[in-house]
């Protein structure tokens, strides 16, 4: 697929798809500090458009402040290479009705308040008969709304960095959008309770993508930007967007081979440096690729996308492996 082709939709449509800093750091977590988070008249607005490099997020928020960044100590997970489970490791286990159970490894160093946030919502059984709302095959398919259609839900997560309902974004050069990456949904860099998986075996080559077209990008929506008056959400649309594709050149530039392997085996990497991956499927691949093959209509948002028959989410436990 053509990056600049999909990375411009993402302007021209105005898609709440954001992170809120940029840093040449390849282990960097982007924490976006509000002072307050409103939802829109419904609670929350869903936002998307097509599954070919579209967005993922679900959730929108009032205008951000500057944002804070926090550079890390390298960190040792992620999902580069084989994941496998360990003693030790933090587990979380998905039980989808009619459909079977989902395991994933999660990344307490790479994303230590993503983590955080969704084993406190798996503690207080949120998930709990919420529903997949939204699968797009090739993309990805996503869920934990608390009004079943992508909007509402507040983070459990209360701690730095968050607002009202939810917290800023965090982003490592070991955390990718494989095939089975656990990832939260987003809107203009704040994350709460939504989450996708990534469903896209389609092999992704990078040496076939141009940092410099991401790099453009950024320059388009620092354009579009300076053209607006700070602090509006206008200005923080795409003061996202710009950080988003620099953080996306930036992965780019520091992709590694190994990185560029297992990308050929699947995934969505024009994601990476916009969204939380705090977690990667380790068994249920299955599970998702018969959920991923549902018959779809059309959402309220006019997206083929929503199951025609309900996908229940059972349970979420989350447990520490032995």
């Amino acid at each position: 697929m053509n990056i600049k082709r999909s990375i411009l939709g993402f302007v021209t449509a105005a898609l709440c798809v954001m992170t809120f800093a940029s840093c040449s750091s390849s282990n960097v977590t982007y924490v976006s500090r509000e002072s307050s988070a409103e939802d829109s008249a419904s609670g929350s607005s869903s936002n998307s458009s097509s599954g070919n490099g579209d967005s993922s997020a679900a959730e929108s928020t009032g205008g951000s402040e500057a944002s804070q960044m926090v550079v890390n100590a390298p960190a040792t997970g992620g999902n580069v290479g084989d994941v496998t489970i360990k003693s030790g490791d933090i587990v979380a286990e998905f039980e989808i009705d009619g459909f079977g159970t989902i395991k994933a490894k999660l990344f307490p160093d790479i994303a230590p308040i993503g983590v955080q946030n969704f084993v406190q919502l798996a503690q207080d059984r949120y998930f709990e008969g919420k529903n997949i709302h939204r699968v797009l095959s090739d993309f990805m398919l996503q869920g934990g709304s608390e009004n079943g259609d992508g909007t509402g839900g507040s983070a459990a997560y209360s701690g730095e960095g968050s607002s009202s309902d939810s917290f800023g974004i965090e982003v490592d050069n070991n955390a990718r959008h494989f095939y089975g990456a656990l990832c939260y949904a987003n809107a203009m860099g704040r994350n709460s309770t939504q989450f996708y998986i990534v469903n896209s075996k389609q092999a992704q080559d990078l040496d076939s993508v141009s940092a410099d077209e991401a790099k453009q990008t950024a320059e388009l929506a620092k354009t579009y930007k300076e053209s607006c008056t700070a602090g509006t959400t206008e200005y923080s649309y795409y003061e996202a967007i710009e950080n988003q594709y620099r953080n996306l050149a930036d992965m780019l530039e520091n992709a590694t081979s190994e990185i560029k392997e297992k990308y050929k085996q699947g995934g969505v990497y024009y994601l990476d440096g916009g969204y939380t991956v705090f977690g990667q499927v380790v068994e249920g691949f299955d599970v998702i690729d018969n959920i991923s093959a549902v018959e779809v209509k059309e959402n309220s948002g006019g997206e083929k996308s929503q199951p025609v028959k309900n996908i229940i989410i059972k349970s979420v436990k989350v447990y520490t492996a032995e």
